[in-house]
């Protein structure tokens, strides 16, 4: 006969219903910390721009070091400026409730369906502000994918970085798209190019593989290193050009974060409000650096130190450091294959030296200043009209084993049910908003990003 029955009939739900006596509460999964999206500083997106917001910044005026000329006036001098830009995006997802299923399944699946759908939406912009942060770390390094001779298309496994240029013959202000008006100078394998256009892999994307077009045809070898002029400057442990150069031996050390702060401190990058940089590592990063000579030294007749203690590294050399397990390893990259590039997690890095899981596992140790990513997020309230809606919306606040989850701007939206018996809810949650990445190549050295630092080293 037929089943009947009120319950929902997936195999997933009716278990949860029917398989012995269930203990009537849910057991939440484990669930990283959220701390990326906290270095994106808050920015109400502005009334009356559209959906472009574009920013400002101004270049410092060199010095005058020449003393004047007598019966001379001074020339009149002036100042460079750049641009960077934000565009309204819309984040969403969605989960539907059987409320007969919710009323009779023990457990109440509605709020829970709601709590799940809550983590996804903090887990969901911690990661997109991670791939932000992470690209701009990396702009304007990466690899070529195959040889090439006297050839003109170079392709490559990463363009971020090669898309865009704001060049003394092109645009002078604003990153615009490469062309022979506004090419980018690179760099590939030690050979001097220009590229003067990009074509990715997934139209439309910024970041991932990609074919480089070059104003002349050069010759290179495959996995030959190809830099930007104005990539951001790095940490390798070990040296070398790119992450094919590190090996098993090429562990962290308390000396890679020294030149990584010495990097923030020659570009005057400003500190975080707590007086400290940031630096986001991932637990094998922590694990290695504990094991540094250096730092084993420093420790000599301190067992009972906090750093022992709690297997921890606290905050040492200007830096306050963020034990985080969403940083880009293979298993936090969908789809978690460590090879393979996707628009829906655009990590561009590759995570083993030679692209393939039989190379050394690459970790990034990501250092972050004051102002190196904007969130501008719009007011949802403006989006509800005199008409009013269907149910109710608000602010999400779960809370997962004393972790309090609060996606900041973002709205929870239940729907009243719609269908003819009026027992199927929809629970939604809604982001509209981006996070840029500022750029300061007006001043100091020529990279483009200089408000993140970034240590690459392999795992033994």
């Amino acid at each position: 006969m037929p089943d009947f029955s009120v319950i929902l009939g997936t195999p997933e739900v009716r278990k949860i219903v029917q398989e012995g006596a269930l203990e009537r509460a849910f057991h939440d999964a484990l669930f990283p910390n959220m701390l990326f999206r906290a270095d994106a500083v808050p920015m109400p997106w502005p009334a009356g721009v559209g959906d472009t917001y574009i920013a400002s910044a101004p270049g410092l005026i060199p010095p005058v070091m020449a003393p004047l000329t007598p019966g001379r006036d001074p020339e009149p001098v002036s100042y460079p400026m750049e641009q960077w830009e934000a565009q309204v995006q819309q984040y969403a997802s969605t989960i539907d409730t059987h409320m007969p299923t919710s009323i009779v399944a023990i457990v109440d699946l509605f709020m829970r369906n709601a709590h799940q759908l809550g983590m996804q939406a903090a887990q969901t912009m911690n990661r997109i502000v991670r791939n932000k942060m992470y690209n701009a770390a990396e702009s304007g390094w990466t690899v070529a994918n195959g040889a090439g001779v006297a050839s003109t298309s170079l392709t490559v496994k990463n363009i971020a970085g090669f898309t865009r240029a704001r060049s003394a013959s092109g645009s002078k202000v604003r990153f615009d798209t490469v062309s022979s008006s506004n090419p980018l100078s690179i760099t590939v394998g030690g050979t001097a190019a220009s590229v003067i256009a990009c074509t990715p892999t997934n139209t439309g994307s910024e970041v991932g593989p990609g074919v480089l077009t070059l104003a002349s045809g050069i010759s290179w070898s495959d996995r030959d290193y190809v830099k930007a002029i104005d990539a951001t400057e790095l940490v390798r442990v070990g040296g070398g050009n790119s992450v094919g150069s590190i090996g098993t031996t090429d562990l962290p050390g308390l000396a890679d974060i020294r030149s990584a702060v010495a990097i923030f401190r020659r570009n005057n990058a400003p500190v975080h409000p707590d007086g400290h940089f940031h630096a986001h590592l991932d637990p094998d990063s922590e694990a290695m650096i504990l094991g540094d000579p250096e730092l084993q030294r420093l420790m000599t007749g301190v067992p009972d130190h906090f750093t022992y203690q709690e297997f921890a590294l606290g905050r040492m050399l200007g830096v306050i450091f963020l034990r985080n397990n969403e940083c880009p390893i293979p298993q936090t990259v969908y789809p978690y294959d460590g090879t393979t590039f996707s628009v829906n997690d655009n990590f561009g890095g590759e995570l083993y030296s030679d692209g393939t899981i039989s190379g050394t596992p690459i970790h990034r140790i990501l250092l972050s200043a004051m102002g190196g990513i904007y969130e501008y997020r719009m007011d949802m309230s403006g989006l509800l009209t005199e008409a009013g809606m269907v149910g109710r919306s608000g602010d999400i606040h779960v809370v997962n084993n004393g972790v309090d989850i609060t996606a900041d701007g973002v709205q929870l939206i239940v729907r009243a049910p719609l269908n003819r018996l009026q027992d199927q809810v929809s629970t939604s949650w809604k982001f509209m908003g981006d996070w840029p990445c500022r750029t300061d190549a007006c001043t100091g050295g020529p990279g483009r990003y200089k408000r993140f630092s970034l240590i690459q080293h392999g795992q033994a």
